[in-house]
Order: C-alpha cells, then sequence, then structure tokens
C-alpha cells in the first residue's frame, strides 16, 4: 500500500511539472545577444556575449540554443563545442542549466575571416523538461551586423614592391616652393624678404639666417578596378578568388599613395550601382571607401570599356587598372591618357605580352585559403 502511495505521489508530482513546464516555460526564458565590436578588420576578433535567464520559480534543467551567423564569422574552438557549417551559414549550439531566478552569461569569441557585411540573424531556444517528455522551442530575432573592413595586401604576399620604382620615373613637383614646408636655415643674402627671416636660427648664430622650404608634390593617383570576367558575355563578375585579391591590392596602392604625402580616388564598375570614392589624403579619409568595399558584393552588370568612356584622365597625375585582362579598349584608354601626360600602369595578373609598350607590373594570382569553420 505504501508503494502504491509512493507511486501515486511521484506520478502526481510528475503531471504537474509537465503541466506546469508546458505552460509556463517559454514565458520564464530571456535571451539577448551583444558583441562589442560591430566594426573591425580582416583577421580581428571580437566577442559576443549570450545572456539567458530563467525568471520562474522552478528550473530549467536543459535549454538548447543555436545561433545562427555566417560562416566567415569563425567561432573559437574552445568557446564552442561545436559548430555546423552550411552553405552560407553556420550554426552554433549552446547548453544551459539555470535554477529558478537565475541567469547565465556566456562569452565566446569570433574571428573574422573575410572582408564583408555579415549578421547575426534568429536564435532557436529549446526548452526541456527533466525527464525529456515537454520540449518547447521558439525562434528569436538578434539582427545584429558586423561590418568587417578589407586589409591591404601584406608585404609578404605582395609579388612586387609596391614602394620601390621600376625603372625611371618623374618626380612631380609645383614650381615654386611650398611656404608652409620648412626644411632648414640658410644664410641671409640679402634678396630674401624679411618675413622669411629665421629667428632661432639668427639668435643661436649671431647673424641673419632665412627659411629653405621643400617643394610640395602634386600627385594625383586614380585606381581603377576591373570586376568584369573577360570574354564572358552577358557581362559576369570576376571569381570571388580574385575580387579578393584585386581589393587587398586595390587598399594598398590607395594606402601607399597617400602615404607618399599624396592623394588618391578610387572607382570600379562592379556592385550594385558604381563604387566611386571622394579625393582620399589622409588616413581618416580612407575609412568611408572600406566601409563602400566591406559592402561590394560580388556582381558586375557594367562592362569596363563603357567604365572607362566615362573616366576623365586630366584630373589624375597617375592611373593604376587592376584587371585580370588587358585588352585593346584598355590600350586604347592608355594611349588617351598618354597623349594629355598621364601615365596608365596595369596590375593584371594576366598574359605580360598583353600590355607590351606601357607600364606593367605583373601580378601573380593568389588564393585565400579560408577556413571554414572554427578559428584555432
Amino acid at each position: 500500500m505504501e508503494l502504491v502511495a509512493i507511486l501515486l505521489i511521484i506520478g502526481v508530482v510528475l503531471a504537474a511539472q509537465v503541466i506546469i513546464f508546458k505552460k509556463y516555460a517559454v514565458k520564464g526564458i530571456y535571451y539577448s545577444v551583444s558583441t562589442d565590436k560591430t566594426t573591425v578588420y580582416e583577421g580581428e576578433t571580437l566577442e559576443l556575449v549570450e545572456v539567458i535567464e530563467n525568471r520562474r520559480l522552478f528550473p530549467l534543467p536543459w535549454i538548447k540554443t543555436e545561433l545562427s551567423a555566417s560562416k566567415w564569422l569563425a567561432f573559437f574552438k574552445k568557446d564552442s563545442a561545436a559548430q555546423t557549417v552550411g552553405n552560407d551559414s553556420s550554426f552554433i549550439p549552446g547548453v544551459f542549466s539555470l535554477p529558478p531566478k537565475r541567469r547565465c552569461i556566456r562569452t565566446r569569441r569570433i574571428k573574422c575571416l573575410k572582408r564583408g557585411v555579415f549578421s547575426f540573424d534568429r536564435t532557436v531556444i529549446t526548452a526541456t523538461d527533466i525527464l525529456g517528455i515537454i520540449s518547447h522551442s521558439f525562434s528569436q530575432q538578434v539582427d545584429i551586423t558586423v561590418t568587417v573592413l578589407p586589409t591591404a595586401l601584406d608585404g609578404e604576399d605582395a609579388p612586387l614592391s609596391f614602394t620601390e620604382p621600376i625603372g625611371e620615373t618623374t618626380v612631380r613637383r609645383f614650381i615654386n616652393e611650398d611656404p608652409f614646408i620648412i626644411s632648414g636655415a640658410k644664410e641671409y643674402s640679402g634678396r630674401e624678404p624679411l618675413n622669411r627671416i629665421h629667428w632661432k636660427h639668427t639668435a643661436s648664430k649671431g647673424k641673419l639666417y632665412v627659411c629653405t622650404n621643400e617643394y610640395s608634390t602634386s600627385n594625383k593617383t586614380l585606381v581603377l578596378m576591373n570586376m568584369q570576367r573577360r570574354e564572358v558575355y552577358p557581362v559576369t563578375c570576376v571569381d570571388i578568388r580574385d575580387l579578393e585579391a584585386f581589393i587587398k591590392i586595390s587598399v594598398r596602392l590607395v594606402e601607399n599613395a597617400v602615404k607618399s604625402g599624396g592623394s588618391a580616388a578610387f572607382a570600379t564598375n562592379g556592385g550594385h550601382g558604381r563604387c566611386v570614392s571622394d579625393m582620399i589624403s589622409t588616413d581618416e579619409q580612407l575609412l568611408p571607401l572600406l566601409l563602400k568595399l566591406a559592402e561590394l558584393s560580388d556582381s558586375c552588370s557594367d562592362g569596363f570599356a563603357d567604365f572607362l568612356d566615362e573616366i576623365n584622365p586630366t584630373g589624375f597625375t597617375d592611373i593604376i587598372i587592376v584587371t585580370s585582362y588587358i585588352d585593346d579598349d584598355m590600350r586604347a584608354f592608355a594611349d588617351k591618357a598618354a597623349a594629355v601626360g598621364r601615365n596608365v600602369v596595369f596590375y593584371t595578373d594576366g598574359n605580360t605580352d598583353e600590355a607590351e609598350g606601357y607600364n606593367y607590373l605583373a601580378v601573380s594570382r593568389f588564393s585565400f585559403r579560408w577556413n571554414l569553420g572554427e578559428a584555432s
């Protein structure tokens, strides 16, 4: 009789927990996600913080979360027990057990493998009672966007030096010295205006000295990136690995133009509408271009020949074309630019014979070895 009573009590308790769990379990779960950064560079890491809270008076013995994210946001192995990768997305599971009125905070580290704009779309949350009899699932939107900025091609990966000139180069400068760039002092000859006297040097030497000035440069570089695949109609975008390589090369070229004291602009015929930047002369002005390149899609609808027809070479001193091939239209554009005293340089992984007679730098094809999955 006692055994029957015990079994009856156990049955009543289990039935009660099933009824209570079925009615209130999901209502007692609160879940949130946040990241410490929303803008990072390729290869950098960010932290994602998951908070799950049990606000009810009964325990939640088993809760599973499955976060949906881009496969290019790789979770570190020690911060994620398993990571299932799909075609474009990965699903990162988490398991929690919460006493009444308690919450759990979990921090995961993520490595950003590739430039782009990626998002954490939603989380599927599943709660199960202690016996696994009742299981409830619901989906919660996350809506967190992470912008991964492209990085310049590293010196180790560069097939050629971007700083050493190849062959003879023309140094462009203004005819007159720049009065704002003081390089030193020289003895006063009597022909210099008195407002050019270098008073500090004069005091130390005991006789009049005047400032000497440097020449300022007027280099304006235009970097054109061709996203069109050769001899494919309708117009099609280049291979994704070539595109990523060209973006890295273009960023490096723009950075070098700015570091050398000049200015640069960028334009390409791809993406959803053409990607064109303003003139960039400082590191701060480079950020808007990096944001545009992060958002650049792997699509191309404009032929590069039509794109070149709209380019006026007279506004620049140098024009660099990053392309996977060189054709008659590009050679005609180079001739047009040369006629007005402008240089055109090709950066390409194509055949060097195609650019015979032009300033030409061959860029070897390189491929990214992206790790699809967990970061180490």
